[in-house]
């Protein structure tokens, strides 16, 4: 099991944390979701198996732009 943290771009209400989580669950392997809204911060929990890009290019496919947080 690892976590990923992420700094995501665009999040600005409660359905937008409804959008992103959902959008990041779909993804095999995906554990856990936990959304900071108001500091647009992203922590997910994964298996080993799950990238940072494929959760980035997730979110992209959702319209919201992130990059890995160097913070965590």
């Amino acid at each position: 099991m690892q976590t990923i943290d992420l700094d995501v771009q665009g999040m600005s209400c409660s359905g937008c944390v409804n959008h992103v989580s959902t959008a990041l669950q779909a993804i095999s392997g995906v554990q856990a979701v936990t959304v900071d809204l108001a500091n647009g911060h992203v922590r997910v929990t994964t298996s080993a198996a799950v990238t940072s890009e494929a959760l980035i290019a997730a979110l992209k496919v959702a319209d919201y732009e992130a990059q890995e947080s160097l913070k965590t």
